[in-house]
């Protein structure tokens, strides 16, 4: 297993989605079961979709 912060990940394998993001969102750790050499940009865009989505949960009005 490796921990990573999304930021960090994101600088390496994607960095134009840095701006997408919010610093609360940047840092999020991201866990690998299998590591990183396997990771490419479709799975990194599939964590940062599901990262907004985890975190807007937080600010939807009812």
């Amino acid at each position: 297993m490796e921990q990573i912060q999304l930021d960090v990940l994101l600088e390496f394998l994607y960095p134009q989605a840095l701006g997408l993001l919010k610093k609360e969102e940047k840092s999020v750790p991201i866990v690998f079961q299998d590591g990183l050499r396997d990771v490419d940009e479709a799975d990194v865009q599939e964590i940062i979709e599901a990262v907004i989505m985890e975190r807007g949960q937080d600010s939807m009005v009812h």
